[in-house]
């Protein structure tokens, strides 16, 4: 008798993780930015169908990474863009040099008692969805951290399979992961607050 045995994991979640250190420089230009854009700009996170709950998040439509800031250049061409072009390489086969993409991105800070409740990111024609962590205070799990919702829910409900999974963020990281990917942000309880930058990359369209 011949027996030949595979055992295969079918329509995997692609989760992308890039850890950055010796940035603080950086980092603390970029916290500089976004405690001023927050204390002078309009909150989208006041609006009752932002996921945001509490804290602040940058204007709609607005991309925050085009801004005319030093920081976020560097940011976007010796981060973000290298992490993009990575997993647009590794998990979805294209070439990121011939694959064209723009870059949509806000900005988020998040307090004691703030959360974000889950969501994810449909819009059309998006391929990835990210977030740098500019800083993330110390804590316990999991406070702060990010959960995942399994796609595959009928797994969930023949058992084998956990209902979530949880990321717990650290600062100079970035992660990349799919748009249709459900997560939500655990309360904080830190006076501490967490700046992120999350973005989507979509193709571009003639």
């Amino acid at each position: 008798m011949s027996v030949q045995e595979s055992l295969e994991q079918h329509f995997p979640t692609p989760f992308l993780i890039r850890q950055h250190n010796g940035i603080e420089a950086l980092n603390d230009a970029l916290i500089a930015l976004i405690e001023q854009v927050s204390a002078t700009e309009p909150n989208a996170a006041s609006s009752s169908s932002n996921t945001t709950q509490g804290g602040f998040q940058s204007a709609a439509g607005e991309e925050f990474l085009d801004r005319d800031d030093d920081a976020l250049r560097s940011l976007k061409g010796q981060i973000i863009w290298p992490a993009i072009e990575s997993y647009l390489s590794q998990v979805l086969d294209c070439d990121p040099f011939i694959t064209p993409v723009s870059i949509s991105s806000w900005a988020v800070s998040l307090g004691a008692g703030d959360w974000q409740a889950p969501h994810f990111h449909p819009k059309e024609y998006t391929l990835i969805s990210g977030v740098y962590y500019v800083s993330v205070p110390d804590s316990s799990e999991p406070e702060g951290c990010l959960e995942f919702v399994n796609p595959n829910l009928n797994a969930v409900s023949i058992g084998n399979q956990p209902s979530g999974r949880l990321h717990r963020p650290r600062t100079g990281q970035i992660i990349l992961f799919p748009p249709y990917y459900m997560h939500f942000v655990h309360p904080l309880k830190s006076e501490v607050p967490r700046h992120v930058i999350a973005f989507d990359v979509r193709l571009n369209q003639p």
